[in-house]
């Protein structure tokens, strides 16, 4: 019989990101799809001792002795969800309600020309946001002023313009309004630059067998650029260095077929 030679399997690598992000206790806490990942490359540099004889003229290699296997990936996201600004931002998340009590009586330093977040404080930097019923009175709350002729409001942001060369002039005036009752989740950064997970990856190829990806140990680094306000025509994406790390009773990484019945 003839030779049966090896077939080569030409492989165009698809599939999903999941992200199991661990706790405070190192714990996992249940796996999240990435959403599109365009790229996900695994890079592998190992650290080698070599030894040379001294035995002959030419110097020749007669033994090596690897020392240090490191593992990186990096991955590119472009689903720029509340969750991927999370994880690039190293942020925690909070659920913040807001209250549809009417406010009287906000009282704030303003200048004409300007523009001024209704319900800016200290514990919600970001203000209110879709009011309604927006007044602006004097600091004594006596004289209301008109709006589209001494202020402008944007309902949906919650911000007011001070007209310039209208009725309002530097100094105190009190703020009024309603805000629409509701809930929005609201990321904030702390002290944390990075975080622990575990990365699966289910493949979907293009070309090739599929091979699920599992590395139960990674130290995930937001790097690069975010795009915040952009003139380029393309959509963003952020990048993720990962280092992967080999858990104390696992490997680093596993790759595996699919059953075949």
């Amino acid at each position: 019989m003839p030779i049966v030679h090896t077939k080569t399997e030409l492989s165009a690598p698809r599939g999903r990101l999941r992200l199991d992000i661990m706790n405070a206790l190192e714990e996992l806490t249940g796996e999240e799809e990435m959403g599109n990942c365009p790229s996900f490359v695994l890079s592998i540099d190992s650290e080698k001792a070599e030894e040379f004889s001294s035995e002959t003229a030419a110097s020749e290699l007669i033994g090596t002795l690897t020392g240090k296997i490191k593992r990186t990936a990096k991955i590119v996201c472009n689903n720029m969800s509340m969750a991927t600004y999370q994880r690039f931002l190293a942020a925690t998340s909070e659920t913040v309600t807001q209250s549809s009590a009417p406010v009287t009586g906000e009282l704030r330093k303003v200048v004409p020309g300007k523009i001024y977040q209704l319900g800016q404080t200290t514990a919600n930097p970001i203000g209110v946001r879709n009011v309604t019923a927006v007044t602006v009175k004097s600091e004594d709350g006596t004289t209301p002023y008109e709006p589209g002729e001494d202020f402008n409001v944007d309902p949906e942001t919650g911000a007011v313009q001070i007209v310039a060369g209208g009725g309002i002039t530097a100094g105190n005036v009190q703020f009024g309004y309603t805000p629409v009752a509701g809930t929005y989740q609201r990321l904030k950064t702390g002290g944390n630059t990075t975080f622990l997970a575990a990365i699966r990856v289910v493949a979907d190829n293009a070309s090739g067998s599929n091979k699920d990806w599992y590395m139960p140990r990674v130290n995930v680094t937001p790097s690069g650029e975010l795009p915040i306000v952009s003139a380029d025509v393309e959509f963003v994406k952020v990048e993720f260095d990962i280092d992967v790390l080999k858990p104390a009773n696992a490997e680093a990484v596993y790759v595996g077929g699919r059953p075949v019945a």
